[in-house]
C-alpha cells in the first residue's frame, strides 16, 4: 500500500486536554486515528508527548510514511520501531506511534474491503499461532471471519478517586459493573445502565449533596465512603444480577512504605463493627481487598497493589483462586510484554487490562494479548480517561477476542457502546 497523503493535527479529548490525530489518504480513500490519555498512568506505560510536541515530532518523521510501501500492519510499526529504538517510544512519543499505527491499520482494513475488527481478527489469529511476540509479515486474510464472540462490557459506575478532578471522597477510584453471563452485549449493556440510573436514584436518598454529577468518565460522583458506595450497589446489583468490580488504582495510595487512605477505611469484624484505619502495609492490604472481596462480593479486582508489587498480586491471586474473582493488573503490566512475562512467571494475576496507548503501537498491542491468552489470563481491552470519538478500541476488543471491554457507560462514553452494538449487529 502506498500513501499518498499523510498529515497530523491537534483535536480535543474528552477531557478538553489536546492530543493528537493523524489522517491517511490512500488509492482506497481516508482513514483517520485519534489517541486517548489517560489521568492516572502507570511509570511502565508509553511515554505521551503534548500535542506540540507530537506535531513536531510528525513533521520530522512523516517523510518516512510517504515514500516507502507497506504491505501489512508489521511493515509500519515495524518501520516505527526503527525510527524510535528507545523503550516506550521517548523520542517520537507512544501517542504519535499510536496514532499513525492505527491510522494504517484503518487503511489495511479499507484496503481489503474489511471491518477493522475483521482485519485484526486475521492477524490475531496468525499471532495466536506463532511463537513469537510480532504478528507475521504475511497474513491471509478472509472474507469474513468465523463466528466471534463479543466482549462483556465493564462499566464504572461511580468514580470516587478524589485525583480524578475532586470527583468523589472515596479512595478507590472506580466502583464498576459486569454481567454475571451474557447471551448478548446489547442485553448486557441495557441492563448496566438500568442499574446506573438505579444507583443515580439511590445515591440521591443516601447523600444529600448528590446532584447528579459525573466524573471524566461520567461515572456518578458522590460524597459517600467507599463502604456506603459498596452497599448501595450490591443491593442494585443482586437485584439485577450483575456482578460488582473496583478498580482500587493503589499506585496512588502508596507512599513507598505503606497505603494511605485520606478518608479512612473501614475493616468490618464478624460481629458487624467498623474500624476505621488509616495506613496499611503491604500484608494488611492483602487482607483489606481479600476481606472486600468477601463481603459485597467483588468478581473484578484492578490494581489492588502498587505497580511493582508482583508479590502482593501473587499472593492474593493464589488466595482468591477458585471463587471466581478476576484480579487485573493495569499499572502493574501496562501493556507491555515484558512487564507480562515476569507476571506470569510469579502467577501475579489472572487477568490483564489492555490499553493500545500504554503500548504505542497496533502490533504491540496484539502481541501483549497474544501472550496473556497463551498463559491462560483473562483480557480487558479499556478506554482512558481522557478519550476521542474514535471507536477503533472496540474493533480491537472484539478482534482481539478480549473477554472483556471496559469502555464507561455515558456521556461520550457511548460513541463506544454504540459501536459495540452495532458491530455485534454485523456478526449475527
Amino acid at each position: 500500500m502506498l500513501v499518498r497523503g499523510i498529515k497530523a493535527r491537534r483535536i480535543f479529548a474528552t477531557n478538553s486536554q489536546q492530543t493528537i490525530e493523524v489522517e491517511l489518504k490512500t488509492k482506497d480513500g481516508e482513514s483517520r486515528a485519534a489517541v486517548p490519555m489517560g489521568t492516572s498512568r502507570g511509570s511502565h506505560e508509553a511515554v505521551a508527548l503534548p500535542a506540540d510536541d507530537a506535531m513536531r515530532k510528525f513533521a520530522l518523521i512523516s517523510r518516512h510514511f510517504k515514500t516507502e510501501e507497506f504491505s501489512c500492519q508489521d511493515d509500519v510499526d515495524s518501520a516505527l520501531h526503527l525510527i524510535d529504538k528507545t523503550a516506550g517510544f521517548r523520542e517520537i512519543g507512544g501517542n504519535l506511534a499510536l496514532a499513525i499505527s492505527s491510522a494504517f491499520l484503518k487503511a489495511f482494513s479499507l484496503e481489503r474491503g474489511l471491518e477493522p475488527f475483521e482485519y485484526v481478527y486475521a492477524i490475531a489469529a496468525q499471532l495466536a499461532k506463532a511463537d513469537a511476540d510480532r504478528a507475521l509479515e504475511t497474513v491471509p486474510v478472509p472474507k469474513r471471519p468465523q463466528r466471534l464472540p463479543m466482549p462483556m462490557p465493564v462499566c464504572n459506575v461511580v468514580g470516587g478517586w478524589k485525583g480524578n478532578a475532586g470527583a468523589g471522597q472515596s479512595d478507590i477510584q472506580e466502583f464498576l459493573l459486569l454481567p454475571a453471563s451474557q447471551s448478548s452485549f446489547s442485553g448486557s449493556i441495557h441492563n448496566i445502565t438500568a442499574a446506573y440510573h438505579e444507583i443515580g436514584a439511590a445515591l440521591e436518598q443516601a447523600d444529600a449533596d448528590f446532584t447528579y454529577g459525573r466524573n471524566l468518565e461520567s461515572a456518578w460522583t458522590t460524597k459517600l465512603g467507599a463502604g456506603p458506595i459498596l452497599k448501595l450497589i450490591k443491593l442494585v446489583a443482586g437485584n439485577r444480577m450483575l456482578r460488582m468490580g473496583v478498580d482500587m488504582a493503589a499506585s496512588n495510595l502508596w507512599n513507598g512504605r505503606q497505603y494511605v487512605y485520606t478518608q479512612g477505611i473501614f475493616n468490618i469484624a464478624d460481629n458487624g463493627d467498623i474500624r476505621m484505619e488509616e495506613k496499611l502495609i503491604r500484608t494488611e492490604q492483602v487482607g483489606f481487598v481479600e476481606d472486600l472481596t468477601k463481603r459485597f462480593p467483588l468478581a473484578y479486582v484492578e490494581d489492588p497493589f502498587e505497580q511493582e508489587d508482583f508479590v502482593s498480586h501473587g499472593v492474593l491471586t493464589h488466595r482468591l483462586a477458585g471463587r471466581g474473582v478476576m484480579v487485573v493488573g493495569d499499572d502493574l503490566y501496562a501493556t507491555n510484554v515484558g512487564r507480562l512475562r515476569q507476571g506470569i512467571e510469579s502467577r501475579a494475576t489472572n487477568a490483564v487490562i489492555v490499553k493500545p496507548n500504554q503500548a504505542g503501537t497496533i502490533t504491540d498491542t496484539m502481541a501483549f494479548a497474544a501472550a496473556a491468552k497463551r498463559a491462560g489470563m483473562r483480557t480487558v481491552m479499556s478506554h482512558r480517561s481522557g478519550e476521542t470519538e474514535d471507536t477503533l478500541m472496540c474493533h480491537l476488543a472484539v478482534g482481539l477476542g478480549c473477554d472483556y471491554a471496559k469502555l464507561g457507560i455515558s456521556g461520550e462514553r457511548t460513541a463506544k457502546i454504540n459501536e459495540m452494538l452495532r458491530i455485534e449487529e454485523k456478526l449475527v
